[in-house]
Parts: C-alpha cells; structure tokens; sequence
C-alpha cells in the first residue's frame, strides 16, 4: 500500500529527531557524570575497535545513527515519581543515563590486557585517561600492545593408534590445520581448531569424541617471542563394570539400526504408549499406532543417516534439515544408543511429530487510490499432507473491487479483479529418470500450479488470463538456492472499450495498444540465489540473485516449419501470437555490522529484457517499473521513469515501464526503542526502454546521458521487528528528478510535499 505523504507525516519526524534533545544530564545525580563516550588510542595489533568494544564493563548510551541518544531521552521523558504507571513505563522502554563509575574502568582495563594477551599480545599495557566537562566524562583506553608472541613450530602427540593417525592426518584433518609457523599465539585461533578437529572426527565414526580429549602444551623457551605448540590427544577413558576407569583407544561406531516413531499430534511425552511395529526393511522398523501418517518409503527418502556405516554428525545434520522441511512435521528429534557391544554399535531412535494437516486463511484488504475506496477478500485452504508423503495442495480465491470515480453509470463504475490458484508441491524431484544417490544428495521440490484471473475496469478493458506452470527448487550447497522454471504458460485474452481504443489508436501509444493486446507467453528459466543473512553469527553478510528466462524460441522454431505468419507478420497460436524475448536479472546487498545495534547495507540491481523475432515489445507484467518500496522510494510504485519521460496522470503506469533497469541503495539501520528499528537511505536508479518509443519520449537508455537520467531519493523509516515478521513504514523524498527540466530537476528548491515524497508500507526489508 501506497500514498502520498502530507505535512502531518512532518510533525511525527520532528518529534522523533527532537526527542533526543531532551537534557541528557537530567537524571545523573550530584557529583557524578554522565559517560559521554569511550575512545581507543595507540596501535591495537590487528584487534579492531569493535572487538575490544566487546570488553568494556561500561559503556556509553546508545547513540543511533551515531548522533542522537534515543533511549535515554525516553527514559528522560519520564517524571521523578517513578510509581506512576507512565514514567515507568517510559524508563522500561528507555534507557538510564550510564554514571561513571572508576572501578568499572579500572575493570575494563584489566579485561581489555587480558584480552590483549588471548590475542598473542602477552606484554600488552592498558591504561585509560579521563576528561571531565560539565556533568560529563570522556574516557579514553590506551593500548601499547608491545611485541606479539608467534607461534615457531607445531608438533601432535597422538597416542600409539594408527587408524586415528591415518584419519587425523588425512586431507581436512590435520593436513587442513589452521595452526601454522609465524600466525599469533591467539588462544581463540587454538580453542577454534580444537572443535574443528572433534567435528572432523565425528564425521567419521568417533561417536563419542569431544574437544576436551584434545589439549596443548606451549613452550615459551625458544625465546625471540616465539612458542612451540604441542597438540595431545588424550585417550578414551572408561568407566568399568567395578567403578574403575580404564584408558583405551578411541572407538569408531556404527549404525546397526534404525528406528522410526510416528507420533500422533495427542501424544503425551514420557508416556507409556503401545506401539505397532512395521518392518520397513531389514534394518529399519517404524513405531505407530493406527495407520502411518507418513508413508514409511516417503521417510526413507528424506534419511541421510545410514545403516551398517560408520556414524557421521554431518549426515545426522542433514537428517534433521531434511525432516525438519517436511511441512507436515511440527518436529523432529535424533538420539542414539551406545549398545556397548564388540563392534562398537549403536542405534538410531528418530521421533516424528506431525503438524496440524490443514489449515484455512482469510483475510480481508482495505484499499484507497487517490480517494477511490475499496476492498478485497483472500481465501485460502492448504493440506500439508495430501498423499501421505508431506505434499502441500494449496487453494487460493481472491475477489477485490474498488470505486473508479468519474463514472456517472452505477452499474459500470466499479474495478472487479477476481481469481484463483490451485498447486501442489512436492517436497522431492518429480522427475524421470533420476537415480535414488542424486535425489538423496539435494534437497528438492517439485511445484505444480494452475491459476486464473478476470479483470474488468470500466471503459478501458475486460482481461482474461489462465497460466500454468511446473517448477523445481532445490540446494546443494549451504546458502545456495537453485530454481529451474521448467514451463510457465500464460494466456492473456483482452477486450478492450470502443472508446479505449479510438484514443489509444495512435502510434504514440504503441506500448499501450501492444500491452492491451491478446497474447500468449510460453517461458523457461533459471535462477540462482545465495542468501547467508539467517545466519546469526556472521557480522557480515551476503546476498546474490542471478537470473536468466526465454520465451518463444521454441515456439517460434515450430511455427517456422509448419506455420505461416499472419497479415501482421507474427506466428500465432490459435490466432493469438505469442512472445518472443530474452531477460537477465542480477542483484547483491552486502549487509556490515557496524556495532550490536547498527548496520549499514549496500544493494545494487540490474536488469535488461529484449523482445526479438515474432514480438516487438516484452509483455507487460514482464517488463520492469521503477518506483515503490523496493526501488527509489521518492516515487510512488511504477511512477518513475522511463529514463526522463515526463507522465501526466496517476493511471499511467502501463507507459511506465521499461526494459533496462538500473538501482543503487545505500541503507543505514539502527534499533531504536522496544522492537522498532530507524533507517536512513539513499535511493539511486531508473529505468529506460531499448528503443525509441513515441509513446514514451525521452525514454530510451543512452549511455552517453545517463548522469541526466538517473534518479535520486533519500529518506527515513520506521519499522517494526516482530522476528516472525517485520513492518516496515519508509518516507522517500525525491532529490533529483529526471523528469523535470534544468534548475527543477533537483528538489530542494520549491519542494511540494505533495508531488516530491511518497510514503511506503511493506513486509519485510527491502534488501
């Protein structure tokens, strides 16, 4: 949803920005300061300032965007008499005033040696300096960290066991270790490679292996600042039937086998339950009451554990990833059995909880285009387990209407848009041929979709469209996300209004007329997605999407053997002529955290779509719009561009689109107070047509005038994050505009609140 933004939307921002201006001091008690900022001086090695942030016992009050104290001024709002349900309740939303307080320093002076020294910087000095200004204090930390201790040679002590010696010093194992001559003696570099160790030993059998069986000894005699590095492997101890402990070597184990729980969604845990048992195979059984809800060969399928192997933490890993995308599982859960047998054993008990299977949705829209009112109505019905193996059969129904005002006839003065889906998804490859191993490998689905839509708007047009598609989505790689739109067809009739075309006849319109035509789209694409911003440990994160469609070449390569083209030179099919183009999509963010509470993200898009053979333009709902609360958020959706055409009516978006696209954003983000986030941006991009069209003069790409072609925006937001979901309020206004001429262009000379900013409500971030 969309809408101009008026003066009032001015005031809110005001209150925002001024609230910090709040006394920052009005709470801190005689004789005592406010810590008004901690700084670094000296050489710090190669620790950086966000590390060593991480080490204070006192820190200053959250500034966002680095200028303003939002917290504290809330907290500041409040009254002296903190039993009123108000003040207290703004001082639990805000944040008191940090006092200085010299024991915390003295602490994170000794925390920020110790950690110094973690780092390999043993003879590191700390020391701090504080200014007092008014009911202020500055404190500054510096850090002499002297000469480092590196590390001079690395040697293993690994007790006499030749199959751990042989796997350990495989490629991965100690062959792999990061552990090298010359690195610091950094003793989180040394703990990291001791868990990577356990984790290469638990994909390969040892069970029972932890990273407390690995210890080092480090020699500080060779002098020079330099340590010898001595990796032990201690040996398996064991509790013995008598209470003694024995030391042995470590064991590798196996899978003997698998036993499968079907729980019913009433099942009480710890309970005791009788269970029916099914044979699956010679070393699988499954455990249910009644019939199973899940087809036993479905859940052999998703397991990547195996029996009669050697355990593999990694494959119990994927077991879990694979079970727990099962729509119709609320959970899983893995443990194992030691049977504490000569060959070294155990068992693997899986427990399936099933989820609800069906569910309905309703819901219910408000709509509002520049003062026409109207609503629509959303049903939805979802089966998660129609054929007893997780598939999902999806049932969508949609009926909007909204008020066209200008209409004098009350029978035809309403916009209808009505329809409906029906799809399936498989939650594996449905597809010939494919061998078990591949299918095992990859996780996969299968989607198949019919949908239909019927669009009437008064004195302009009546649309008609069916399409059906099949398309796979899976990953091999972690992060990486694969889709393979293997057929989409899409058929579009239209009857448009006598007097809709009596207007639109010319050939300055040819981009409407074309758009406002029958036609059939036939396409195929690929898409490749790599997406590591779930992942909460990384401080920086990345996001690309590649993408690639044809249509018509097939199509189009029939019709030349066996067809002749109609009076206007066009292929049809069943007297409608198909499209014909190629387009190519790519974006990437890169998302930066600055400290806990801040980040900065860079995004950039490109795009193009060229129609060739039997089409002259790309269909409409394929070309590319600017505008909106994903592109240059000074404009409303689908009003920029192309390149400097200049539009004259709201209800132009059709001429409003184009085949190139081009979007920059830069993106600052911040947590305010509870679970709102502010965000400042800067917005950059357009799009233009390949060709010079008379429809949309000053339009077409031209490289040589592209600085004059190019738009600007900046702006604030607001959004809420509710973890499941975030809202997102955005207020773009326009910097520079392309459309306009000279002087005008750029606006923030004679800026109109009307016709300069746009307010944008969304679900999520924008990139």
């Amino acid at each position: 949803m969309e809408r101009r933004i008026n003066k009032f939307s001015l005031v809110i921002w005001m209150v925002v920005l001024l609230l910090p201006s709040c006394s920052t001091t009005k709470y801190v008690p005689e004789n005592s300061y406010l810590l008004d900022k901690v700084s670094f001086t000296g050489e710090s090695g190669n620790v950086n300032n966000s590390e060593l942030t991480k080490h204070l016992r006192q820190k200053p009050n959250f500034k966002a965007f680095g200028l303003f104290r939002i917290y504290l001024g809330v907290y500041n709002l409040s009254g002296r008499d903190s039993t009123k349900r108000i003040n207290a309740k703004l001082r639990n939303m805000g944040e008191a005033p940090v006092i200085y307080d010299p024991f915390l320093t003295y602490r994170s002076e000794k925390e920020l040696q110790a950690f110094m020294h973690s780092k390999g910087y043993m003879g590191a000095e700390v020391s701090s300096i504080v200014k007092f200004k008014k009911k202020k204090a500055e404190v500054s930390y510096k850090i002499v960290p002297n000469t480092p201790y590196r590390i001079h040679r690395v040697e293993c002590e690994i007790p006499s066991d030749r199959v751990l010696d042989s796997i350990l010093h495989l490629r991965g194992g100690l062959q792999n270790t990061r552990l090298k001559p010359g690195m610091l003696f950094d003793v989180d570099e040394l703990d990291d490679e001791r868990e990577r160790l356990s984790r290469f030993l638990r994909r390969r059998g040892y069970y029972r292996f932890n990273k407390d069986y690995l210890t080092y000894t480090a020699d500080s005699s060779v002098g020079n600042h330099q340590i010898d590095v001595t990796l032990h492997l201690k040996p398996y101890s064991r509790v013995l039937p008598n209470g003694d402990r024995e030391e042995t070597n470590h064991d590798r184990f196996r899978v003997r086998h698998i036993f499968i729980t079907e729980h019913n969604r009433t099942d009480v845990p710890n309970e005791g339950v009788e269970w029916d048992t099914l044979r699956y195979s010679d070393n699988i059984t499954v455990l249910l009451k009644g019939k199973p809800f899940l087809r036993p060969a479905v859940v052999d399928d998703e397991l990547r554990i195996e029996t009669d192997s050697l355990y593999n933490e990694f494959l119990v890993e994927r077991t879990y990833s694979r079970l727990n995308g099962l729509g119709i599982l609320r959970s899983s859960n893995i443990r194992f059995t030691d049977l504490q047998n000569e060959r070294h054993e155990v068992d693997c008990e899986i427990d399936l909880y099933p989820a609800k299977p069906q569910s309905f949705s309703l819901d219910l829209e408000g709509t509002n285009s520049d003062g026409d009112l109207g609503f629509a109505l959303n049903l939805g019905y979802a089966h998660k387990n129609v054929f007893r193996g997780s598939e999902v059969l999806s049932v969508r129904g949609r009926y909007a209407q909204e008020a066209y005002s200008g209409l004098s006839d009350i029978l035809h003065k309403y916009v209808l848009d009505l329809g409906g889906s029906v799809g399936v998804t498989f939650p594996r490859f449905m597809f010939p041929f494919l061998k078990r191993d591949f299918k095992r490998r990859i996780s996969a689905s299968t989607e198949y979709n019919v949908r239909y839509n019927y669009q009437v708007r008064p004195s302009t047009y009546e649309r008609k469209s069916i399409a059906t598609s099949m398309k796979y989505l899976w990953t091999l790689r972690r992060f990486y996300k694969y889709t393979l739109d293997l057929i989409d067809l899409n058929y579009v009739d239209i009857e448009t209004d006598r007097s809709f075309d009596s207007i639109y006849s010319a050939d300055k319109y040819s981009v409407l007329r074309e758009s406002y035509s029958d036609h059939f789209v036939m396409n195929s694409g690929f898409a490749i997605t790599y997406d590591n911003q779930a992942q909460a440990s990384r401080s920086n994160k990345t996001y690309y999407h590649l993408s690639f469609e044809s249509a018509g070449a097939l199509l189009n390569g029939i019709c030349h053997l066996v067809s002749t083209k109609d009076s206007s030179g066009q292929y049809t099919i069943g007297r409608i002529p198909f499209s014909q183009y190629v387009k190519a999509e790519a974006d990437y963010a890169y998302n930066i955290k600055l400290d806990g509470r801040s980040r900065l993200v860079y995004h950039i898009g490109v795009g193009i779509a060229c129609p060739y053979g039997n089409a002259s333009v790309v269909p409409f709902e394929r070309r590319f719009f600017g505008g909106g609360a994903n592109g240059v958020r000074g404009w409303s959706v689908r009003t920029l561009g192309p390149g400097r055409y200049s539009s004259n009516s709201y209800d132009d978006f059709v001429k409003q689109s184009g085949d190139v696209k081009l979007l920059l954003n830069f993106e600052y983000r911040t947590k305010l107070i509870w679970k709102a986030e502010a965000a400042a941006f800067v917005d950059a991009g357009n799009i233009w047509t390949l060709k010079n069209s008379p429809s949309q003069p000053r339009g077409q790409f031209n490289f040589t005038k592209l600085y004059e072609q190019i738009a600007l925006a900046y702006g604030l937001g607001i959004r809420l994050d509710f973890s499941y979901f975030l809202i997102r309020f955005d207020v773009g206004a326009k910097a520079f505009n392309p459309a306009k001429n000279g002087r005008e262009r750029w606006r923030f000379h004679g800026f109109n609140w009307s016709d300069d900013c746009a307010l944008h409500f969304a679900v999520g971030y924008p990139f």
